[in-house]
């Protein structure tokens, strides 16, 4: 496990986001396993990895966690893409009882931040275009529109193709 960020501000007095601690996890003992899967059915439903993908994600991707007091407030899940330099974020979500705070744009930031110091140059996602509140997190942390992307996980499940820069660096 590697620390990306840990806060040092109290959840009380309005700076949230100040508070969250960041880690990039490369493995996954069975109690995290299950506790990271159930806070992903929660937020993600049947979009969710599970017992089976956590693990390996962690072992040759990158699993990112968010927690705030100690609770896993959010996750975030990413695999290397054929073209050299770029990554897809196939999971990020903040749980449910922890929006609205400011923490998916800090969490973002930091993810983002991992990521361009693992050498990759740009993060790629795919967006649900009626999900205003996370079309709006994506954009304002520099995403732009790379395609559209009909039925992509079934019919009537048509997604935005979003990138954004990260730093200079190559994978």
């Amino acid at each position: 496990m590697a620390v990306l960020s840990e806060g040092g501000g109290q959840a009380g007095t309005g700076r949230v986001a100040s508070c969250l601690r960041v880690e990039r996890l490369e493995s996954l003992d069975p109690g995290m396993l299950q506790e990271l899967a159930a806070c992903g059915r929660q937020a993600m439903g049947d979009a969710a990895l599970g017992v089976w993908q956590l693990p390996v994600i962690a072992a040759w991707g990158f699993l990112f966690m968010a927690r705030l007091e100690g609770e896993i407030a959010g996750s975030a899940q990413a695999i290397r893409c054929r073209e050299p330099g770029d990554i897809y974020m196939d999971i990020f979500y903040i749980r449910e009882g922890y929006r609205g705070r400011g923490l998916g744009a800090a969490f973002l930031k930091q993810v983002m931040e991992g990521l361009a110091a693992g050498g990759f140059r740009r993060l790629l996602v795919t967006c649900d275009p009626g999900n205003v509140p996370a079309v709006r997190l994506f954009s304002a942390a520099g995403f732009r529109t790379d395609g559209e992307l009909d039925a992509f996980y079934g019919p009537g499940r048509d997604r935005l193709l979003l990138a954004a820069p990260l730093a200079e660096g190559g994978s």
